[in-house]
């Protein structure tokens, strides 16, 4: 039984960058739209981390190409005339980067894509609490872990987790929504979305639709010491990963969207 649409799945591409003639995949990000004219003229967007773009002049997105299975790469500039084409959050540890695609880029080269409507398929962390999205809550995560990209298809791995943590105190502290699931190398930028819920208790709220929760930046890791048994000194510091995922919700990505749309406004 799919409990995600489809198009979601659609609008989570995989991003690299070249080296010589190889492209190495180094992240994820998704698409995004919102309708800026009352005519419906339309804002597409990809949405990543700002680390995926750091120090780079060009990323490379992986595409289909529309009515066919074939698949091609598309080269995009992060930079033009030393200015960045993208947007930031302005706050140092909010890791989230937006940035305006020229649809006619896609049309013209006739790629087949989709994108989160930021009006229709996306909930802040205090809707999601106004509709019973909680601590134990299931989503999925959808991302290319370890570069993880098929020579025939698009298609992103998809995970599946729980929210351990969404309270208002939690995100004002740390702007974090604090997932259990394993996320590694390459799902940075990756779309977290909810499950839809079927059951709920007697006189409580349930989300009975898959809408975006937010963006994976980076996990919690855990730290091991080595002692030596002689010294007692640390010898070794081991770090591994607690498998709690660092999780901004879409409030924070659309503070992005809204630079990135003034232009148009």
């Amino acid at each position: 039984m799919a409990v995600i649409p489809e198009f979601y799945i659609m609008a989570v591409t995989a991003i690299g960058v070249r080296l010589d003639n190889n492209i190495k995949w180094i992240g994820t990000g998704f698409f995004i739209y919102k309708t800026i004219t009352p005519k419906g003229d339309i804002c597409l967007m990809l949405v990543t981390n700002k680390h995926i773009f750091k120090d780079k002049s060009s990323i490379v997105l992986r595409l289909k190409e529309k009515g066919s299975e074939s698949f091609n790469t598309i080269d995009i500039p992060l930079v033009k005339n030393n200015k960045k084409l993208y947007k930031e959050h302005p706050k140092e540890n909010i890791d989230i980067a937006v940035m305006h695609i020229h649809a006619n880029v896609f049309l013209d080269n006739n790629w087949g894509f989709a994108a989160f409507n930021i009006d229709e398929h996306m909930m802040t962390s205090d809707e999601l609490r106004n509709e019973g999205v909680d601590e134990e809550s299931l989503v999925h995560m959808l991302g290319f872990p370890f570069g993880l990209v098929n020579i025939s298809s698009t298609l992103p791995i998809c995970r599946l987790g729980c929210v351990a943590r969404i309270s208002s105190a939690q995100i004002k502290e740390s702007h974090n929504i604090l997932i259990d699931i394993q996320n590694f190398s390459g799902n940075s930028g990756s779309p977290i979305v909810t499950r839809p819920e079927i059951t709920k208790i007697v006189n409580t709220k349930s989300l009975n639709k898959s809408v975006l929760l937010g963006i994976v930046h980076s996990y919690i890791p855990y730290h091991e010491s080595l002692v030596n048994v002689n010294t007692g000194e640390v010898v070794e510091i081991r770090s591994e990963n607690s498998g709690i995922a660092l999780v901004h919700p879409v409030e924070f990505i659309k503070e992005v969207v809204d630079e990135v749309i003034k232009p148009f406004a």
